[in-house]
């Protein structure tokens, strides 16, 4: 069967109706996508500012810290000193056989000897219980164990039965290296 001219006029013009229409809604979703994509970009660079400017700012608060926990570290290196010290003092005690009642020390104070040669300096107070003659071994071996401190004072308290209590005043001085 063979079509008139109008008859294929209007398939055609239906054709080209229907690919036109097929045309603009593709290009319609094209510029949608192409919309949510730029809105996106968009959002995108402004994080991008906001987070550099953040980045810059937080890099200057870590550098801060960094600095910080340095001069920390410096001061707090000590501490390992102190273990050592009291570490001594309670082997003394157990070899001298009298039990420690109280330590307090100082904080350690920075000294320079004659030259350059720097220190610390503990200032340490003991109370310790046991009979006079324990206590006296006890000051003869803290002596022992530190040579580089000082027994500064002596204070002992005879209670009845042959019991005493010592008060000992003693300042232990670390040089580097010691």
């Amino acid at each position: 069967m063979k079509l008139s001219k109008t008859a294929q006029w209007i398939l055609s013009l239906g054709i080209l109706v229907a690919l036109l229409v097929g045309v603009v809604t593709v290009y319609g979703s094209q510029r949608a996508a192409q919309g949510d994509l730029q809105s996106e970009l968009t959002q995108l660079n402004e994080n991008f500012v906001k987070y550099t400017a953040q980045r810059g700012e937080l890099q200057g608060r870590l550098n801060k810290a960094q600095s910080d926990l340095s001069k920390l570290d410096e001061k707090f290196q000590l501490p390992t000193e102190s273990v050592e010290i009291t570490e001594a003092i309670f082997e003394a005690a157990d070899d001298s056989n009298v039990d420690i009642i109280k330590i307090s020390s100082s904080l350690p104070k920075v000294g320079k000897a004659t030259g350059t040669v720097a220190y610390d300096s503990f200032g340490i107070t003991i109370e310790a219980e046991g009979t006079v003659v324990e206590l006296l071994k006890l000051c003869e071996k803290l002596s022992e164990a530190f040579t580089n401190g000082v027994i500064n004072s002596v204070r002992i308290d005879v209670h009845e039965e042959g019991e005493a209590k010592i008060t000992l005043g003693l300042t232990v001085y670390c040089y580097e290296g010691s």
